[in-house]
């Protein structure tokens, strides 16, 4: 089920040349939203194979997760666990 009203929006992903990925967005501006979820796949999967529950904070860092091989996005979900469209990142330049 999806949630109607809110979307995630400025989703930043790390330039950084490491093997861990670091995510930043904005907090959702709702007072339904409950925390974030951040989903990820390999380049090669056409949908997202997993996600974390990682609560109400608006940073989250992969450790050992490399950028060149994998896709990221974070979703809000509200008081009912709908979620929101997946937010892909952008490169911080």
């Amino acid at each position: 089920m999806r949630a109607s009203g809110f979307q995630l929006e400025d989703l930043f992903q790390s330039k950084s040349l490491t093997e861990d990925t670091d995510l930043e967005w904005q907090p959702v501006q709702e007072p339904n939203v409950m925390g974030y979820e951040v989903v990820w796949r390999a380049t090669t999967e056409a949908t997202w194979t997993h996600s974390r529950s990682v609560g109400k904070i608006t940073q989250y860092t992969f450790k050992g997760v490399s950028k060149d091989n994998t896709f990221f996005g974070v979703r809000a979900v509200d008081s009912k666990g709908r979620r929101s469209p997946v937010a892909f990142p952008r490169p911080v330049r």
